[in-house]
């Protein structure tokens, strides 16, 4: 109940205590009070009954009643005046009192209502309000019996019942009494429990707000005694844990507040820390004119030792020339890891003459140190690209972004070189043009300005083999012309964006193609060659991506080939090998493009399990002219032809050239002399309409021409 809920333990044990006890003693003590009542009047009416059954016997001669007095004398001999509830009368044959004890009733009250009970009956108990009167006849001893008179013995009922009364309100008395010292005693011990309870509850309070001790342990109770001690023991283990937990906290803090500054990999000072390092030295600058210098450092060729060695092994060649760099390292400068490869260097109040000098001695640092994985050794560089932080500069943004592009510029002039920002610099001209790309080709991405193109690869030797289409990408730009790949895709490939366009171009020459195979099926002569960058390659995301494609555009496999180069391929041989394996699986076949350009060519070719092989283009052009451009172009033909690997001839651009690769048994040609890049949306159309065979028959002609 929530009366009841709400009660403390004293009220409790009030409520549940002496009121029912007081109830039930209130209770106990009325029935015995009827009981004993009951019992009294029973007892007085019997003994009035033999009273006067005795008095009636012997207060008479044989034919009259004894005398007054000797009646009298009877009476008091009969010791009834010690009744206190008894009265007696004693009445002739006319109702005249001869003699009485007590005066508790009167002659009126001991009559009998009617004549003929009191006729008919020698014994008669009347009961009254406040009396109960027996009456006793009286005869004569004759043998005709003859009527002397009457005995009349009273029971005061009223006085009893006072009495009676009296005796109970006193015993209720009695038992209020002794509830009140029962009360007292009740409160006094829920005191000794609740008090000590409170003032643990208050003590409990405390320890909240930093007290030590929750409990002065004064009360007597054992159990309380137990309480107070086991929550004096778990306040304790409580202070220790929170002393604990604080020190781990601030552990935690200051961890954190350290790998928030801090480059996880190298304990250097991260990116995010640099940059405000910049901030205010660049206010430095501007309020006091101090001597502040920035170095932009990135490795040279650290990407092809990360992943021929393995991730693992870059991140510990990192390590270690992070250590070795440090040594070098002013304590006021900061030294930090933007990223990858990239380091940068803050020197403070420092003059560009010293800090170029800093730069030599940690180029010549990096270029000395040799990193030793698996028995083998790798030689690195650095290339620094050096800023002096001046008043002239807006933010830390723009003081970034000469530092790399002067470290461009030291990667343009050979690698492993310093180079001092210098704003007229047409090597940073160009760099601020390559930046700019960046920003237009993500655009583009996001809004589709890029255009397919395509270009026909033809067969030489079985003219029913059906055509090559190269897919080829352009950009459109704000005035709808025509942008030509070779302005925006060595920006794309130094800033890694060509995984988002090699995935764009799959997108979106199996979006434009799939109404035609869709109408066409698995019997059009269509088969495209989509380019896969080094990047590409190396994202173990494009197999799921390419698979997806397949199955989103309803594209068949076996109408499409992935073109890569021979360089992206042997620096990422087993991803790449992987992808091809997965993807011949779905009857996707594979073209190895610039043949003949690599230094290990003939070496990687037998593991990679390619179709078709292009020649590399520098030979095609000149085979007719030149003799070692001719002897490499056969013997490329005799490798190919040897593992069955179709070649295929790019760059054609005469006749002669065209006769010269028919006669060495090239398979396919590709060049602006058979055909020239058109809108693949076009081509499309064309296959569609069937305007296709007019094309591929001009195509014939143009392959079976004979040279002149």
């Amino acid at each position: 109940m929530p009366f009841f809920q709400h009660l403390s333990i004293q009220s409790r044990l009030l409520l549940l205590v002496i009121g029912p006890v007081f109830a039930l003693s209130c209770i106990l003590l009325l029935f015995d009070f009827k009981e004993q009542l009951q019992r009294e009047e029973d007892k007085l009416a019997q003994h009035a009954l033999t009273t006067a059954k005795f008095l009636s016997a012997v207060i008479h001669k044989q034919t009259e009643l004894q005398g007054q007095q000797y009646i009298e004398r009877l009476l008091k001999a009969s010791q009834l005046n010690r009744e206190p509830y008894l009265s007696l009368i004693i009445a002739d044959a006319d109702n005249r009192p001869v003699a009485n004890l007590g005066t508790s009733f009167s002659m009126q009250e001991a009559l009998p209502q009617q004549d003929t009970v009191v006729m008919q009956q020698d014994t008669v108990v009347m009961q009254q309000d406040t009396h109960d009167i027996t009456m006793v006849k009286v005869f004569s001893t004759e043998t005709k019996r003859q009527l002397l008179g009457y005995v009349f013995v009273a029971i005061d009922k009223a006085s009893l019942i006072e009495d009676h009364r009296q005796a109970f309100i006193k015993n209720v008395g009695y038992i209020t009494l002794a509830l009140m010292l029962c009360s007292i005693l009740v409160s006094w011990v829920s005191r000794s429990i609740s008090q000590p309870i409170r003032d643990m509850t208050s003590a409990l309070k405390r320890f909240m707000i930093g007290s030590q001790q929750v409990s002065n342990g004064k009360n007597t109770l054992p159990e309380i005694k137990s309480l107070q001690s086991t929550i004096n023991q778990i306040s304790k283990e409580m202070q220790h844990v929170e002393a604990d937990m604080r020190h781990r906290i601030q552990d935690a803090q200051a961890q954190l507040r350290y790998q928030a500054r801090h480059d996880a990999l190298t304990g250097l000072v991260n990116r995010q820390e640099l940059e405000r390092r910049l901030q205010q030295a660049l206010q430095d600058v501007k309020l006091h004119r101090a001597n502040h210098v920035f170095c932009y450092m990135d490795l040279d060729q650290f990407r092809v030792i990360n992943d021929t060695c393995g991730h693992l092994a870059g991140d510990e060649m990192l390590r270690q020339i992070s250590m070795i760099l440090s040594q070098r390292i002013r304590a006021e400068d900061t030294f930090a890891r933007l990223g990858g490869d990239e380091f940068g260097l803050l020197l403070s109040y420092c003059q560009v003459e010293k800090a170029i000098e800093i730069a030599a001695q940690l180029r010549q640092m990096v270029e000395t140190f040799r990193f030793m994985h698996e028995g083998r050794l790798f030689q690195t560089g650095i290339s620094i690209g050096i800023v002096e932080i001046t008043s002239d500069l807006k933010d830390v943004g723009q003081i970034t972004r000469h530092a790399d592009a002067a470290c461009y510029v030291a990667k343009d002039n050979g690698r492993n070189q310093i180079h001092l920002f210098h704003p007229e610099d047409d090597v940073l001209l160009k760099r601020h043009v390559e930046m700019e790309w960046v920003l237009r080709i993500n655009e583009a991405i996001e809004h589709n300005d890029f255009v397919l193109y395509c270009q026909g690869i033809f067969p030489l030797q079985n003219k029913e083999l059906p055509p090559f289409y190269e897919i080829l990408i352009r950009k459109r730009d704000e005035h709808g012309g025509i942008i030509p790949p070779a302005e925006f895709l060595p920006s794309a490939e130094r800033y890694h964006l060509m995984t988002k366009i090699d995935r764009w171009v799959i997108q979106h020459a199996f979006m434009a193609l799939q109404p035609l195979f869709k109408t066409q099926g698995h019997d059009s002569p269509f088969i495209v060659s989509i380019n896969l960058s080094g990047t590409s390659l190396g994202d173990a995301q494009l197999l799921p991506y390419i698979q997806n494609c397949f199955d989103t555009y309803e594209i068949p496999p076996t109408k499409v080939c992935f073109e890569v180069t021979e360089t992206s391929a042997i620096i990422n041989i087993d991803n790449t090998i992987k992808l091809i394996h997965e993807l011949q699986k779905r009857g996707t076949r594979f073209m190895l493009d610039d043949f003949g350009s690599g230094m290990s060519s003939f070496t990687y070719l037998k593991h990679l399990p390619v179709d078709f092989l292009k020649m590399d283009g520098a030979y095609v052009k000149e085979i007719t002219s030149n003799k070692v451009d001719l002897a490499m172009a056969k013997a490329i033909q005799s490798v190919a032809q040897s593992m069955d690997i179709l070649t295929i001839a790019e760059y054609v651009e005469d006749q002669a050239t065209l006769d010269c690769l028919k006669e060495m048994g090239v398979a396919f040609a590709q060049g602006f002399y058979l055909n020239k890049p058109m809108p693949l949306s076009d081509t499309i159309n064309h296959y569609m309409t069937g305007s296709h065979a007019q094309n591929r028959e001009q195509s014939k002609q143009a392959v079976a021409q004979p040279q002149t």
